[in-house]
């Protein structure tokens, strides 16, 4: 069975492929969440969150990496590092669909489908979408557990040189990610909420770059602290293995294997009652654990920075407006890996 949304043969056509794939991603949710409530069509709680975002960034390369590196998303997803960098002016358009049943012994239970596209105003190259599936399932008052699905399709990361041949030829490197999440929450006092988080997921790239297909697992625990009734502050941890086929195809030298730790700090303050400050820091420590001599990444280390800032002011019950900024800077061992990103965003939400 083939699939259009991820055919590598849509790659020369980027144009295209991304907006078929946002409107796909938008048609399949709305089947998917009719098709599940439709049984009880008439008690069923509907409710929906579309969003759209406008953002500047100064370098279309790093942007889908910088926009994903949290623990909700995928703190490790690879990036190219192109000598030119360009800037961009991106439309990120979203939709949140979701079906609420009522609650049973063991409590409420919640189906979302999400759908989100990345739209590059002069690179359309970059254009991609994200899209993902969810269940959770209240245990008792006090706990629930959550699974999710998350597909990324034919993500261009960008121009890249290819070990397969031996010519070292230029390529266009791209990949596809699956991703499984599993977590666990628990209130663990009237103001302490501790979570379990748990991921596994497979990467894989074009045929030119197939010995860094990966697979992954991860894991770690997140805890959010209500100091009061304005400020909330979180922490978390992930822990994450990589293991690709290159450690096993030695004759490529291209072993992108890795162990990565993943901090993050946030808080949300509420300035006044329409609005309100998010900040957070996030810090990755990437450590590629290649043994094959010769190869390119054998010892490097790579340790990202980001520090991000976004205020949201409530236009009304349902609607809210955001205004943010994103700072990335990754440094490491290996000079030519280092970059920098920043991305102000100007974006709408609405609950229906």
């Amino acid at each position: 069975m083939s699939c259009s949304m991820c055919d590598r043969s849509d790659s020369h056509n980027p144009i295209g492929m991304a907006r078929s794939q946002i409107c796909r991603s938008v048609l399949i949710a709305v089947c998917l969440v009719a098709l599940f409530a439709f049984p009880g069509l008439a008690s069923a709680e509907w409710s929906a969150i579309a969003e759209t975002k406008v953002l500047y960034t100064d370098n279309v390369f790093e942007l889908s990496s910088s926009r994903r590196l949290a623990l909700a998303e995928d703190p490790s997803q690879p990036a190219v590092v192109p000598v030119k960098k360009a800037s961009d002016v991106v439309w990120e358009p979203s939709i949140d669909l979701r079906h609420r049943s009522r609650p049973t012994n063991l409590g409420e239970t919640e189906f979302s489908v999400k759908a989100a596209g990345f739209v590059f105003t002069d690179n359309p190259i970059f254009n991609h979408g994200n899209y993902r599936i969810q269940l959770k399932q209240g245990l008792d008052a006090d706990t629930s557990i959550l699974i999710r699905y998350r597909f990324v399709p034919n993500l261009f990361l960008g121009p890249n040189t290819e070990r397969r041949t031996g010519l070292r030829l230029p390529e266009e490197e791209r990949v596809t990610s699956h991703i499984w999440r599993m977590q666990l929450e628990r209130r663990l006092s009237e103001s302490v909420i501790g979570t379990l988080v748990g991921r596994y997921g497979l990467r894989q790239f074009n045929d030119v770059f197939a010995e860094r297909d990966t697979a992954f697992w991860s894991a770690g625990p997140q805890l959010d602290w209500i100091v009061g009734p304005r400020v909330t502050l979180s922490l978390a941890y992930l822990f994450e293995q990589g293991l690709a086929d290159g450690r096993e195809q030695t004759q490529f030298k291209d072993d992108v294997s890795y162990r990565q730790h993943f901090t993050s700090i946030g808080a949300t303050v509420q300035l006044t009652e329409p609005l309100s400050f998010l900040v957070g820091y996030a810090h990755r420590r990437k450590e590629f654990t290649s043994e094959i001599a010769g190869d390119s990444n054998r010892g490097v280390v790579d340790t990202t920075h980001q520090g991000s800032a976004e205020f949201q002011y409530r236009l009304s019950a349902a609607a809210i407006m955001t205004l943010g900024v994103q700072r990335s800077q990754r440094l490491s061992n290996v000079t030519s890996r280092e970059f920098f990103n920043t991305n102000t965003s100007l974006g709408i939400q609405y609950r229906f």
